[in-house]
């Protein structure tokens, strides 16, 4: 079982994923020339469809990882607080 410090770090390193390819995505579709968002992303086979088709994986990953870390932080704190009648 992960430590807390573990899921914290998963969930911070799950949202920051989300958070860097979900507005790099959005630039590629809406901003034509944004160049300059892409990056080592231009090497990809697909071009503007599979670049965008990756940065939304990748944020649903993130994001799904982050969640997942979050509820298991939820979960453990439950079972760590008094019960009624405790404390």
């Amino acid at each position: 079982m992960m430590s807390r410090g573990g899921y914290v770090v998963l969930e911070a390193l799950g949202m920051a994923l989300a958070a860097l390819a979900a507005p790099t995505a959005i630039h590629g579709v809406l901003g034509r020339g944004a160049g300059r968002w892409w990056g080592p992303l231009d090497q990809l086979p697909g071009g503007l469809v599979g670049r965008t088709v990756l940065l939304c994986l990748v944020a649903a990953v993130g994001i799904a990882y982050g969640g997942w870390a979050h509820l298991r932080l939820q979960s453990a704190a439950g079972r760590d607080a008094p019960g009624p009648g405790t404390g």
